[in-house]
């Protein structure tokens, strides 16, 4: 057994050994895997029996943050600790790039979370999937967002990425960058904003007079969930609702979920006063002796 770099030319044959190994629904896609595999090739890995590809492990960076990402091991091999060995390489990548690692599980899936356990991981703050409402109600009041700033102003609004920022796009990418950076604990989305952006995924810009104060993406072939940032603000529950509402706008009927840490108690106490209902929960856990929370 040998454990190598996963290469492009890996990922049919993953996409076949996780189905074998999960029994999905729906099997993951050659663009799934390729959007989980950029910006961290030399953390995604594969091991190998002679010339069978029987086990995968995907990483992700995002700035100072680290996530052990989709792995599976050949149905005939689990339980033998090639699962062990394949998480130990992704981690050595993970901690030499990244401050925070972590991780997220099923809360059923006790096989698992007890061999995180043993690998240092601990129990953080669960996440909740939130099933997003068909419709919003629009806001009483634009929010107020600084001095000087009422309810009649129009210095707040929503765009859609890919077709009202023109030359902006990457000026605007760049300072979403730099504040989530700063004010988030060293965290980058920068290389999925682009993945998004260049492949057709949809990009939600919150600014406030043509500066960016939050965005939501949603690029299910690769990120599951609806997703996104607001710049930290006494009105930042205001701001998701208008980007949530221009969202529900452009796609209609249909079911969308976003994910939300639970550490954020007031967000998940108003999204479920606008009507989110819980469709399940994930356990989060943090490899220990790294500095911060997740965020």
């Amino acid at each position: 057994m040998q454990i190598i770099l996963m290469e492009e030319e890996h990922l049919e044959t993953i996409i076949e050994l996780d189905q074998m190994a999960f029994q999905r629904e729906e099997p993951r896609s050659l663009q799934n895997l390729q959007g989980l595999r950029e910006g961290d090739e030399e953390g995604c890995f594969v091991l190998m029996d002679g010339q069978e590809l029987v086990g995968y492990s995907f990483s992700k960076t995002i700035g100072e943050e680290g996530y052990l990402v989709p792995l599976g091991i050949h149905p005939s091999l689990q339980g033998q600790g090639r699962g062990k060995k394949l998480i130990q390489r992704s981690l050595d990548y993970l901690q030499r790039h990244c401050k925070v690692v972590g991780l997220e599980v099923r809360p059923e899936a006790g096989n698992n979370i007890g061999l995180y356990h043993k690998l240092g991981f601990n129990s953080a703050y669960p996440s909740l999937i939130l099933k997003v409402p068909e419709k919003l109600s629009g806001p009483e009041k634009k929010a107020n967002l600084g001095d000087g700033i009422n309810q009649d102003d129009d210095n707040l609004r929503v765009e859609l990425f890919q077709l009202t920022l023109d030359n902006r796009k990457e000026t605007v990418l760049e300072k979403i960058d730099k504040w989530t950076r700063q004010e988030l604990g060293g965290v980058s989305y920068l290389k999925d904003l682009n993945l998004a952006s260049r492949c057709g995924g949809d990009i939600l810009i919150a600014l406030h007079k043509d500066e960016p104060v939050g965005f939501l993406t949603f690029y299910p072939s690769v990120f599951l969930h609806l997703w996104g940032a607001v710049k930290p603000h006494p009105s930042q529950d205001q701001i998701l609702k208008e980007m949530l509402i221009l969202f529900c706008e452009i796609h209609g009927q249909g079911e969308v979920l976003l994910e939300v840490n639970t550490c954020y108690h007031d967000l998940v106490d108003f999204l479920l006063g606008e009507d989110f209902r819980i469709e399940k929960s994930v356990v989060r856990m943090l490899l220990e002796d790294f500095e911060g929370e997740h965020l």
